[in-house]
């Protein structure tokens, strides 16, 4: 079972992998479009700092969720390196389960800011105020999403995946 929850988010990570630099060379087309826009040529987009800003909230809240999925996210360790490995692995998952249970006030919260930004016009582009909250609210499933697998596999006695240069 564990195993096929673990090539699921295998597969949901590559997802994010390709959106990421989907999103990493949108923003560099648009800078560089403003770039041309300022000293070439007038070019036909209205607000391009409008869309670079939206990619830029999605790129940070996805980048967080790797970060999580990856076992990188920010953290002091300075007790931590003096104690004993289970007392680290048990405070592990209890900061698991706490950040868990932030990323589900985050969503929680979040959701009627979505709701009030789906009426509200982004000046300039085709999207609406929510669409950078929807950054918050897509991350906060998949953060939500990897704690619990985290913590799943931490209490199963198993590695939790971490990336190559976490340790």
């Amino acid at each position: 079972m564990l195993d096929t929850i673990e090539a699921l988010f295998r597969q949901i990570e590559r997802l994010l992998d390709w959106l990421i630099a989907a999103l990493v060379l949108a923003l560099v087309l648009i800078v560089g479009s403003q770039l041309i826009d300022r000293h070439v040529m007038t070019l036909p987009m209205a607000a391009p700092d409008q869309y670079a800003r939206i990619f830029l909230v999605w790129l940070t809240f996805l980048g967080f969720s790797v970060a999580i999925r990856n076992g990188t996210n920010i953290r002091v360790d300075l007790i931590d390196s003096r104690l004993p490995p289970v007392v680290r692995r048990v405070l592990e998952v209890v900061f698991d389960a706490l950040m868990l249970v932030l990323i589900v006030l985050f969503g929680w919260y979040g959701w009627p800011l979505f709701l009030v930004g789906q009426d509200q016009e982004r000046l300039g582009t085709i999207f609406s105020e929510a669409w950078p909250t929807a950054a918050l609210l897509v991350s906060a499933v998949l953060m939500a999403l990897f704690l619990a697998m985290r913590i799943l596999l931490a209490l199963a006695g198993r590695p939790v995946p971490r990336a190559a240069h976490a340790e």
